[in-house]
């Protein structure tokens, strides 16, 4: 099957979603793309713009696959024959009805109604978890009840119906744990379990998100600042694009910099060497939809420390009842010090998950069934 990939903002969970799946399915898949900026120009634009080159290319192509910056109407409605008659799977990896405002932002309803009409024109739509699509499928009628008349009926059901979840696959790391975070094996006196011995420095603490406002990064830095505050040991690793955020991070830099193994966006190589060295990921996102960073730190052995308004319970709270989650600051604070002081010995748990269930060589395969499923509708 040839597979024409459009992909208008190729950065971050986008890029490593379309990488991983073209290196991983048996299908032949060929990508066009643009780079990860601009995102609401990419909504307005970024469909003539492919239209034009795959007029251009004129690529002999049994599927279309695109993800959500893109206007999949407009770009029905603009490709040239054959190519406007194939199937379209649209991949969600966020949506605009939910997703969070910056402080100086306005809500603007045009963004949300594209992912709508898009959902719509689409043959299949997939989410990156369930929590992801039941959120956007509950904000629709609300979201719709903002038309003034005309409203189209039915299409919460409609989207239901052609809708499914397949999760971002991530690399295999080189060495991966039996089990992720091996909790609760020895004595308290372990710390964090057997394999984790206390170092006289503390916990490696890691953050591996965008330096962005959805991530709540200020968040992060208030907590160890009260940790540090408490005399608690921990070295740190604040891994990511700074983007606009840089500054929130000044504080750890100036009050904990000999903490600091490593600062900042690394190179592939290097951030999964990284990723081994952690103990502990923590994750303060005001949204989540799926979490790569989370997935990737986890699979490399990270015990996870997460916000319990998101998607992680429906991805991580089944294995040990949601005891590595928390809420708001207060929480994250209690929770990271009860690990650092080995409190937590008898309140949490392990995490005993198939450390390959999130892996491309797994999940590879369900979505070139999907492609298939797809093309012989």
């Amino acid at each position: 099957m040839r597979i024409a990939f459009l992909e208008p903002y190729d950065g971050g969970s986008h890029r490593a979603f379309r990488e991983g799946l073209t290196a991983h399915s048996r299908h032949e898949i060929r990508s066009w793309t643009l780079p990860p900026r601009f995102w609401k120009w990419r909504m307005r634009g970024a469909a003539p713009w492919f239209a034009d080159r795959l007029r251009e290319d004129a690529p002999q192509c049994d599927l279309l696959l695109a993800t959500d910056f893109l206007n999949a109407a407009d770009l029905r409605g603009l490709l040239p024959r054959p190519l406007d008659r194939a199937p379209l799977l649209l991949y969600m990896h966020e949506n605009q009805l939910t997703y969070p405002l910056s402080p100086d932002e306005a809500f603007d309803f045009h963004f949300g109604f594209t992912n709508i009409v898009s959902c719509l024109a689409a043959d299949r739509v997939v989410f990156n978890s369930e929590y992801h699509r039941t959120l956007f499928l509950d904000a629709l009628p609300d979201y719709l009840a903002r038309m003034p008349e005309a409203v189209p009926k039915g299409i919460r059901e409609r989207l239901a119906a052609r809708s499914c979840v397949l999760p971002v696959g991530i690399a295999r790391a080189p060495h991966p744990p039996d089990a992720f975070a091996p909790y609760l094996g020895g004595s308290c006196d372990a710390g964090l379990g057997p394999g984790w011995p206390r170092d006289p420095g503390g916990h490696v603490i890691l953050w591996n998100h965008r330096w962005e406002f959805d991530k709540r990064p200020q968040m992060f830095v208030g907590a160890l600042l009260r940790l540090a505050g408490r005399g608690r040991a921990f070295r740190l690793l604040l891994l990511g694009e700074p983007r606009q955020q840089e500054g929130v991070f000044a504080p750890l830099r100036d009050r904990l910099g000999d903490r600091i193994l490593a600062w900042g966006e690394q190179d592939r190589a290097r951030y999964r060497e990284l990723l081994a060295q952690a103990d502990i990921v923590v994750s303060c996102a005001a949204q989540e939809y799926f979490g790569i960073s989370v997935a990737e730190a986890v699979h490399a052995g990270c015990y996870p420390v997460l916000p319990r308004d998101q998607a992680y319970p429906s991805l991580y709270g089944a294995h040990c009842r949601g005891r590595h989650l928390y809420d708001g600051e207060e929480g994250l604070v209690a929770l990271l010090d009860a690990l650092l002081t080995g409190d937590a010995c008898g309140h949490v748990c392990s995490l005993p998950m198939d450390a390959d269930a999130c892996c491309w060589e797994r999940l590879a395969p369900r979505f070139d069934q999907l492609f298939e499923e797809i093309l012989g509708s």
